[in-house]
């Protein structure tokens, strides 16, 4: 609490001497002085650690990078001071504690996002702890001591990230950029783990563990600002705390450890109400395996997955449809493409499994979803049609659909990566359809994508067919906004619609999608309960 105090009372004008370029100059500087003394085996850096405290107190919010690199100047030499227990688990636990105390206070001053970005060293140097912990033969005393002195740091973690508040701005990044120094910077957290490697894209895949390397790639390519650190930070503590209660939780039977997991799940995302931590765990869902495999083995990683479908699919959250973020943005656009994309996903792999009731539930949420109805609404009014929205019933259905729009002019895949896979999805189902009528005695119904008929009146192909009318309209309408035709509603573009019976979805389905109300944030983990069922 001193270094808020000092802080209160400096005044601002100090910190005229070190803005902007010259700022960066200093610290890029210093920051190759203090990796080049390591090298050398210098361990007395409390010239550039006084420099940078006294630095910290000029500024009312000072740079993340400052924070940094002034905490890892601090936490390596009170490692060189307790040299002789390094090696000893619980001594290192203690010094993650004080390290993480230390970010905190010096970020007292800083709005709520960016104190949470500033605590991403504790959860790399706590996520090798538990690495370490779980490949270590240790007497069972201190393992468990250890263990649970490691889940009462990530419980701490997580809720100072609740207490910050962590709502972003619909995923737009819209606090500051991160410095051109920032990866050099991960250099001074990773050197002693990567022995002196100065390969950046290693340092970043040690630092940041629990995320994809389309991520990592981001960052070192400056895509990314504070915001998305943020979101970073916390999607790493989340799937930390799920792995550590998943372990914890073996002895219970597999379904009441899964409803246990999934309620907590969907409690944590309700808290957070944070757009990049949500694009974020979206994109680790469409990765082949999660980025956990050091945590868990292949039964368990197949269990979590399966939580995080639930998590991400069958509840509506509130923040995800909050007027203030407009589907128009970039960021919620491809946020409800990946959604979308994980949806489809998740229903392939449910129906693998023969859990049919489980596809038909996740379709429903998908048609019951507010963001994909926005951003429906969004694309009909981006081409000038004047027609109520296409009834569609299926993910592929959708994907075809917004590329078609895309060949109107309508900047729906921002990603090329989403693009493609969206493509892929398409060609998939395509190849998938037509094995299947190959097949020897094969039955329509049998190649059903989600919906059960139980009159078997719908044919297997009424989707093609659904998104051959859905082109032709497009075509029309992109004929007609061309010509500019005056009496806009003289006319209008109809699609044909998808007719299934209700009775084949009440009896199938287990749950309808969850929906929550801006009012209560309650509402997104009510109907949890079901979802099991």
């Amino acid at each position: 609490m001193a270094l808020v105090s000092v802080r209160s009372s400096t005044p601002t004008q100090a910190s005229n001497g070190l803005i902007g370029g010259n700022y960066e100059i200093m610290l890029k500087e210093s920051i190759e002085r203090f990796l080049t003394e390591i090298r050398k085996g210098i361990s007395d850096f409390s010239g550039i650690s006084s420099i940078f405290f006294r630095l910290l107190q000029t500024r009312v919010d000072p740079p993340l990078e400052t924070i940094w690199f002034y905490s890892a100047v601090r936490f390596r030499s009170s490692n060189e001071v307790e040299e002789e227990k390094k090696d000893d688990i619980l001594s290192r636990i203690v010094r993650v504690k004080d390290l993480f105390q230390l970010l905190t206070s010096c970020s007292a001053s800083c709005n709520g996002l960016k104190s949470v970005a500033v605590i991403c060293p504790v959860l790399f140097e706590l996520y090798g702890i538990i690495v370490e912990l779980w490949g270590k033969k240790l007497l069972k005393k201190v393992e468990k001591k250890a263990m649970k002195e490691s889940e009462c740091l990530v419980e701490g973690v997580l809720s100072y990230v609740s207490l910050c508040g962590c709502e972003d701005f619909g995923g737009e990044d819209v606090l500051e950029n991160l410095l051109p120094c920032f990866t050099e910077l991960i250099r001074v957290w990773t050197m002693d783990q990567l022995k002196g490697d100065e390969d950046i894209s290693r340092s970043l895949k040690v630092f940041f563990p629990i995320v994809s390397e389309e991520i990592r790639d981001g960052f070192s390519k400056r895509e990314f600002g504070v915001s998305y650190l943020v979101g970073v930070v916390i999607v790493q503590a989340f799937l930390l705390r799920l792995c550590l209660k998943l372990r914890a939780g073996h002895g219970l039977p597999k379904i009441d450890l899964q409803k246990e997991l999934t309620a907590w799940a969907v409690g944590s995302v309700t808290a957070f109400r944070n757009c990049c931590f949500f694009d974020i765990l979206l994109r680790l869902l469409l990765e082949s395996t999660l980025p956990i495999t050091s945590l868990l083995d292949p039964k368990d990683e197949a269990l979590l997955r399966k939580v995080l479908y639930d998590v991400v699919i069958l509840v509506e959250y509130s923040f995800l449809s909050n007027e203030k973020f407009a589907v128009a943005s970039n960021c919620m656009r491809r946020l409800a493409v990946r959604r979308l994309l994980v949806a489809h996903q998740a229903i392939q792999d449910a129906r693998e499994n023969g859990d049919q009731t489980k596809a038909i539930s996740y379709t429903n949420s998908l048609s019951g979803s507010s963001l994909f109805s926005k951003l429906i609404k969004w694309v009909t009014s981006e081409i000038g049609m004047r027609t109520n929205k296409p009834n569609v019933t299926t993910p592929q259905a959708l994907l075809k659909w917004l590329l078609s729009s895309e060949e109107l002019g309508v900047r729906v895949f921002d990603d090329s990566t989403l693009k493609l896979r969206a493509k892929l999805v398409l060609d998939e189902s395509k190849a998938n359809y037509e094995h299947q009528l190959l097949k020897p005695n094969s039955n329509v119904e049998d190649d059903l994508l989600f919906y059960i008929d139980n009159n078997r009146e719908e044919k297997a192909d009424d989707d093609e067919e659904m998104v051959e009318s859905m082109d032709a309209a497009l075509t029309v309408a992109d004929k007609k906004r061309k010509k500019g035709r005056k009496a806009k509603d003289k006319a209008k573009v109809k699609f044909v619609k998808y007719q299934l019976q209700e009775s084949s979805v009440k009896e199938k389905s287990v749950a309808p999608p969850a929906h929550a109300d801006d009012s209560s944030s309650d509402s997104d983990s009510d109907n949890i309960k079901d979802m099991e069922e």
